[in-house]
């Protein structure tokens, strides 16, 4: 249920712009983790007082359970819920922003329940000019796949995951924290603006990056904050195959988010090409040797792992599953790459 408990009384310019949050939340076929991330967040806003504004973007969903799931949140005072034909989840939050009339926001996954007391130390931060937050994402399952996710994730951030402490980064060290619209807040028009300038690679907007880009484009105009005391549980989707395609689609996304100039796409397709020939030369010639060596890489990304920040179970897993993952994810850039070259020539 909506807070209804009279908020602060609005002392400086920040508390009366930003009395109220919007929350743009994309969803697919996701109706029953719609359910509990709204109800976190709702527990969230009433310790924050802080009222909501939610708009839940449906991308085209055909599961009748999570549609009955849309309209029945889609029926509570703060929460308004939209339709749309499938176009990916970049094209669902351009939406959710285009609606939201809030000057702050929360761009916020289905599969995201905020900690209780996220909001009350972000409302806090914002009232004091700290206006762009990134959430601490955990994960909120162990399986294997999730360990593989959140040791792979420290190793990429290190610098934030071997020293958990709160910062701010900009676009000069942009590439050392973690940063994604799974669970970010910032201001709405900062947001818009970010959004409007965005250009995919990709012919094909259901593959574009929702994250990389855009928010590099925000940590150009403020400084995007982080820390362990803002935190969110993450379920992410388990499962050999889920987690299969999300290898394929992270592949492919990465090329959006982090190609800078499309023209070097056939370059790097045939520096890929080459590089996978060498790779089965190698194994035809010598298969000890280059399975030998795989084995040691597969350790050595586990012992990565470790010195990141991770955790022993989190080191297996990405031991285990990095070869699984590098093929996939290979496989995703090559389709990123390949993409990005047909658009160049049309």
């Amino acid at each position: 249920m909506q807070d209804t408990r009279t908020l602060p009384t609005a002392d400086t310019p920040e508390q009366e712009a930003y009395a109220r949050l919007g929350v743009v939340m994309p969803a697919y076929n996701e109706g029953s983790w719609v359910r509990r991330a709204l109800d976190a967040l709702d527990v969230a806003a009433r310790r924050a007082a802080w009222e909501l504004e939610v708009v839940v973007v449906d991308d085209g969903g055909s599961d009748p359970e999570s549609l009955a799931v849309l309209d029945e949140v889609g029926r509570r005072p703060h929460v308004r819920v939209i339709h749309q034909a499938n176009a990916g989840r970049f094209a669902a939050r351009a939406v959710g922003l285009d609606a939201v009339t809030t000057e702050l926001v929360l761009l916020l996954d289905a599969r995201v329940e905020v900690e209780p007391d996220s909001l009350t130390r972000i409302r806090a931060a914002v009232e004091r000019g700290e206006r762009v937050w990134n959430f601490d994402v955990t994960p909120a399952t162990t399986q294997l796949s999730a360990l593989f996710w959140t040791g792979i994730t420290k190793v990429w951030w290190r610098d934030y995951f071997r020293n958990r402490t709160a910062v701010a980064f900009g676009q000069d060290d942009f590439d050392r924290f973690p940063k994604g619209t799974t669970a970010f807040v910032a201001p709405t028009r900062l947001l818009r603006d970010a959004a409007a300038g965005f250009e995919s690679h990709f012919e094909d907007r259901s593959l574009a990056s929702d994250d990389t880009r855009l928010l590099r484009a925000v940590a150009g105009v403020e400084d995007i904050h982080l820390s362990p005391e803002v935190m969110c549980r993450h379920h992410v989707k388990t499962g050999r195959g889920a987690w299969s395609r999300q290898c394929y689609y992270r592949g492919t996304t990465f090329v959006d988010g982090y190609l800078d100039d499309p023209a070097r796409s056939r370059t790097l397709l045939a520096a890929l090409g080459s590089a996978a020939a060498l790779g089965l030369v190698a194994l035809t010639v010598a298969p000890r040797t280059t399975a030998a060596g795989a084995v040691l890489g597969c350790v050595a990304t586990g012992a990565t792992t470790r010195w990141a920040g991770g955790t022993a179970r989190e080191a297996a897993a990405v031991s285990l599953l990095t070869p699984a993952f590098g093929a996939l994810f290979g496989a995703g850039v090559v389709r990123g790459l390949r993409m990005a070259d047909g658009r160049r020539d049309h």
